[in-house]
């Protein structure tokens, strides 16, 4: 795994572009930009599940254990963080038009790409020998069980799609700032609820431990433009920020598996300072921006191939071509899977 961290490093740094002293990139939370960044850790999540088929040992697979070791669940923390952030410059653009869309628009075509997706695994399971019973395929169609897929991140982002809905109903009445300021605490409070509620059912803590970056990125999008005023101000300003943020990273890191609240500010510190980071550099790579816009299909169908090749045992002893064969495969698969679902969801969703 040490040739695939540093090809990723390679395709980092190969068209990085640091603003001058003084200057920063100004749309660095576009969707464009967004798309790279997230790009980049859906090929991390794909490492991070490879990894679970194979045993890494070696030499060459310890920058890459170190890696996956100290992130953790932070693979996903900025998919959670873009998907908040871009909802909520959808709700101050469009307001009530765009939130009683969600349910439909959001909610539904995400759970129907989702149960295609699953379909799909029970069928490459029957065909594996592994069949299911009929309580755990039905769980698998909202997130809840599993059939070999992935499914956490895919239930969080369907409670967190009703929960906008939910909180931001209340803009109908009237749509100002305040009221948004409210369904966002509203937002808040029903997003901690769930989290304990997933605590007190004894799910693992992976399932609703990044939840509250969705907020975070609500409330980012909300306070952006004072943000940038202060942080953009000079460099010295730039400077306390990213050191604060520092700060708190280290002080959570050490404690962060004792409690939900300090995982919780590790988490927020993170994403913050990912965010920083990109106010300097900005990154124009179409590797990462091909992943960036295949997300679901590429987190979700990995898996597919993974099963097979594993069943045939090429997991065992050709690791590299395993990994080769399931990237590959997953890339065909998200273009073919993008291709027909868009095309049933304008059958669907047409005016």
């Amino acid at each position: 795994m040490l040739f695939v961290v540093l090809i990723l490093l390679m395709l980092i740094v190969s068209n990085a572009k640091i603003a001058p002293a003084g200057e920063f990139h100004l749309d660095y939370n576009s969707k464009e930009n967004s798309n790279i960044i997230k790009g980049l850790f859906v090929i991390l999540v794909f490492c991070s599940h490879f990894s679970q088929y194979v045993t890494l040992n070696g030499f060459y697979n310890k920058p890459y254990l170190f890696l996956k070791s100290h992130m953790g669940q932070m693979v996903v923390a900025m998919f959670l963080f873009y998907s908040g952030y871009g909802i909520m410059e959808s709700i101050i653009k469009k307001g009530f038009s765009y939130v009683k869309s969600i349910p439909c628009k959001r909610f539904l075509k995400v759970l129907l790409n989702f149960d295609i997706a699953v379909l799909l695994f029970v069928i490459t399971q029957h065909f594996l020998g592994n069949d299911f019973d009929l309580k755990t395929i039905l769980l698998s169609l909202i997130g809840w069980g599993t059939v070999g897929n992935s499914n956490w991140y895919i239930f969080v982002t369907l409670i967190l799609y009703l929960l906008v809905f939910v909180s931001f109903v209340i803009i109908k009445l009237k749509q100002n700032r305040v009221t948004m300021f409210i369904s966002l605490l509203l937002l808040s409070v029903f997003t901690i609820i769930f989290v304990y509620s997933q605590m007190l059912t004894d799910r693992p803590a992976y399932t609703y431990n990044t939840a509250i970056l969705f907020v975070l990125g609500g409330f980012y999008s909300y306070f952006k433009p004072y943000i940038d005023k202060f942080v953009m101000k000079s460099g010295v300003t730039y400077l306390i920020t990213c050191l604060t943020v520092a700060f708190m990273f280290f002080f959570a890191y050490n404690v962060r598996t004792k409690s939900i609240y300090a995982y919780s500010i590790w988490a927020i510190a993170f994403t913050l300072a990912v965010v920083l980071f990109t106010m300097k550099v900005s990154f124009s790579n179409p590797v990462f921006e091909w992943f960036g816009k295949r997300v679901f299909s590429i987190y979700i169908l990995q898996r597919i191939p993974m099963l097979i090749l594993q069943y045939f045992k090429i997991s065992v002893n050709h690791q590299y071509e395993f990994f080769i064969l399931s990237l590959f495969s997953t890339c065909l698969l998200a273009v073919i899977f993008d291709y027909l679902t868009e095309k049933l969801q304008r059958l669907i969703w047409k005016k």
